[in-house]
């Protein structure tokens, strides 16, 4: 078994299982009004729908967006704690060039 959380996967599973059931109990709704006089018995279905719709879909931008953050953010610190790549020069006080010496790739 994969010791590894993904955590990404674990909250697109959650977020997933959020927009089924209020998809569920919105259809569940639908259904009601559907047999008991339609928009008469709910007016406001509509506007309700669009507005669900609409924090659905700003939820899951919002968290794509964080989690491209946190990926540029946790791809910039790996990049600062790595060794530097034979061959290249260490930035740093200024040296005597006689002594310096520079090693090709």
């Amino acid at each position: 078994m994969n010791s590894s959380f993904n955590r990404e996967k674990y909250l697109l599973r959650i977020l997933t299982a959020i927009f089924a059931f209020q998809a569920t109990i919105f259809a569940l709704g639908l259904t009601f009004c559907a047999r008991n006089g339609g928009l008469k018995a709910c007016p406001e279905i509509g506007r309700r729908y669009d507005s669900t719709f609409q924090t659905m879909t700003a939820v899951v931008l919002s968290l794509l967006g964080a989690g491209a953050v946190t990926a540029a953010v946790s791809s910039s610190k790996k990049k600062e704690d790595e060794p530097p790549v034979r061959g290249t020069i260490k930035e740093g006080p200024p040296k005597d060039p006689s002594k310096e010496t520079y090693t090709r790739p």
